[in-house]
């Protein structure tokens, strides 16, 4: 009797198993970066939630704001560490966008010095290794990770001309789907 119950326990456990991974791997197909930032939504689609402003500060330690360098311009806010996998397979695309984009899109590649053993050197460091030439800051004080509730890196934000958010993703953004949310906002 013992080894009946044992034996219907684990086809009962394989079972589940292979149902979880049937379920992961059908509907994880479905939860893409790409599904996670609107396209071909109009204005009037969805409500306008205005992106809040803040400070971060340049590569010479400069502050500045949100409001400022991205007034009446599509923004990309972009958060991102020198420990993060995917933020580094990401950040050549960000730049060929950066550079294909030109003036008409702002960027902010924003660093997080405090987590994880990360610092502003080691940040510059990596840039400069890379020779990427987008506009990195430093999110020293923690207020946009906390404001813009950033739970995981990389995060993106598409933010319209107009200051309202357009779209978010969390994880790996593929370079087709950042110039398609790019394209979309408005």
């Amino acid at each position: 009797m013992k080894n009946k119950s044992t034996l219907l326990l684990i086809i009962g456990i394989a079972v589940i198993l292979v149902g979880a991974v049937f379920a992961y791997n059908k509907l994880g197909a479905l939860y893409t970066p790409e599904n996670y930032l609107p396209s071909g939504t109009t204005e009037s689609d969805k409500p306008k939630i205005d992106a809040p402003d803040f400070a971060v500060y340049d590569m010479d330690g400069n502050s500045v704001l949100l409001s400022e360098i991205g007034k009446g311009k599509k923004v990309v806010l972009n958060f991102w560490a020198t420990w993060c996998k995917y933020c580094k397979e990401e950040m050549p695309d960000f730049d060929e966008v950066y550079k294909e984009m030109g003036d008409d899109v702002v960027f902010m590649m924003i660093n997080l010095p405090y987590t994880r053993g990360e610092s502003v050197e080691k940040a510059k460091e990596y840039i400069a290794e890379n020779g990427f030439s987008f506009p990195v800051y430093f999110d020293n004080d923690q207020d946009v990770y906390q404001n813009y509730d950033v739970s995981g890196l990389p995060a993106t934000y598409i933010i319209n001309s107009d200051g309202t958010f357009f779209g978010y993703t969390q994880g790996r953004l593929p370079k087709d789907a950042l110039v398609n949310a790019i394209n979309n906002a408005y």
